[in-house]
């Protein structure tokens, strides 16, 4: 429509759908169909196999938002065909990750998002009257739809791909879930192993707590102390899980030199324990110790991911 036209708008579709489908055909699987066509369409969005139908009035990063989102849906559930009636996240909510990685690329950025404050996000997203991912749409209140499907999937994906297994070894896991699931119909049974065969991980703790359970996250410093009171000697921190979602530990330790270390320590940390002591690899006095700083997993309580030693004189 002329009212759709210009550069700050659908002037710049073909350009949108091209880079859209580039990008998932290179990074996941090659797109199989013989054209693609995108329509300035009265509503909203809405996808089938090779042609999607996008908002008349959509300009700018919102032309590019819905194009790209509308595109994805062929590779989630066209190519790969899961129940979106019974199994909507992995429809709406995988196609949001990959959507999230293909802004990041297009055009060098040019709709790139911050990064996500996972600290902000994390107590809405298991809200203890909201239901599990793995519950059915028919199943959800209508108003949690939008997080279900779409958000908390999402989310949960870029946790792994980011504080869990890292980008290289993800993405070779989920690009061979695309590729074997391929043409097939796949449950989410097969997602969570096919993941696990190609990672070569046990996630079972993460299924169960972010998609199978809505269980939350809270890590907090307990304690920061130093050895035989001596700074020189080493500092011990002990770092507590107060809820049932365990996740891998990062924490800042800022010296009163200015010096900050960072130290990590695996998921498995929690396997038996709700409470972890250890050792951290400084011999100066400590000014603070910060979990999470860089705001990358959904804890339900920052107020107590700091700590820092009790004041003694001479330190």
């Amino acid at each position: 429509p002329v009212e759709s036209d210009g550069t700050a708008a659908w002037g710049r579709s073909t350009e949108y759908s091209k880079a859209s489908i580039e990008y998932y055909s290179k990074k996941w699987f090659e797109y199989p169909y013989a054209m693609a066509i995108n329509v300035a369409s009265n509503i909203g969005g809405m996808e089938y196999p090779g042609i999607v139908f996008c908002g008349f009035q959509a300009k700018g990063g919102g032309l590019w938002g819905v194009t790209d989102h509308e595109l994805g849906h062929n590779w989630f559930p066209m190519i790969v065909g899961s129940n979106e009636r019974l199994h909507g996240w992995m429809d709406e909510g995988f196609n949001t990750f990959i959507n999230g990685l293909s802004s990041a690329a297009f055009n060098e950025g040019e709709y790139k998002g911050g990064p996500l404050n996972m600290q902000q996000v994390g107590p809405r997203l298991t809200n203890q009257k909201m239901e599990p991912i793995l519950s059915t749409p028919a199943g959800m209140k209508e108003g949690n739809i939008g997080s279900l499907l779409y958000f908390k999937p999402a989310v949960g994906l870029t946790l792994l791909r980011n504080q869990i297994l890292g980008e290289e070894r993800f993405d070779l896991a989920f690009k061979t879930y695309i590729q074997r699931w391929a043409f097939k119909n796949p449950t989410p049974e097969d997602f969570f192993r096919t993941i696990e065969n190609v990672a070569g991980k046990n996630l079972n703790w993460f299924w169960r707590g972010r998609f199978i359970h809505n269980w939350q996250l809270d890590q907090a410093v307990k304690e920061v102390k130093y050895v035989n009171d001596d700074p020189a000697k080493g500092v011990l921190i002990t770092i507590d899980n107060l809820e049932k979602m365990p996740m891998p530990v990062v924490l800042d330790i800022k010296t009163v030199s200015g010096k900050t270390t960072r130290v990590k320590l695996p998921v498995e940390v929690w396997e038996r324990n709700t409470s972890w002591t250890f050792k951290a690899p400084v011999t100066e006095a400590v000014e603070s110790v910060t979990l999470d700083p860089d705001k990358a997993l959904p804890d339900i309580n920052p107020a107590n991911n700091t700590g820092k030693p009790a004041e003694k004189k001479g330190y």
